[in-house]
């Protein structure tokens, strides 16, 4: 209710990393969310953001999640929670060739009376509850049409449905591979 009507920017560690995961598993039990897409750089061994992921697909909601196999230190972690990932059912990509997605963002699609809606978390802090704790990071929810129209086909492309390279408002410069 309260991204219907306004921005929300979190300065972490002050602000409490529980936003972040009440976001998402309210997004996984509530009936008119029928997508979920996000990305996970580090999550770490307690992942509460994963299990909300399964628990939506679960839910039969459309889940996508973009996992980078390249985050140092936490690669073996990343490929044992995208292993279950998929077994849950989860639509998982792992990286893209000659990226590294150190993006951290989450888009919820929500049917509304007025139409399809989407809500978007972007974070400069990784999914990961226990180093939330430790290190000072950004927050932003929204629920912009065109950071959400950005969203959507950013979550496209990385997913390997578009090769869409230019956004209105989320990336100043095209993405080129190296």
């Amino acid at each position: 209710e309260v991204l219907k009507r306004q921005d929300v920017l979190l300065h972490r560690p002050y602000d409490s990393f529980a936003d972040v995961i009440e976001l998402l598993e309210t997004a996984a039990n509530d009936p008119q969310v029928i997508a979920i897409k996000t990305t996970l750089y580090r999550v770490g061994n307690n992942a509460p953001i994963v299990h909300a992921l399964m628990k939506a697909r679960e839910k039969n909601k459309q889940v996508a999640v973009l996992v980078e196999l390249k985050a140092r230190f936490d690669e073996e972690s990343n490929i044992s929670w995208a292993r279950q990932l998929e077994d849950a059912g989860v639509h998982v990509v792992y990286g893209l060739l000659g990226l590294k997605t150190h993006a951290k963002m989450t888009m919820i699609v929500r049917r509304e009376r007025s139409g399809l809606k989407r809500y978007l978390h972007l974070s400069t802090g990784n999914y990961n509850s226990s180093t939330a704790r430790l290190y000072t990071d950004i927050d932003f929810f929204t629920s912009d049409t065109q950071l959400g129209a950005d969203a959507t086909e950013l979550f496209n492309y990385l997913t390997g449905y578009s090769k869409q390279k230019e956004y209105r408002e989320f990336l100043v410069a095209p993405i080129t591979a190296r």
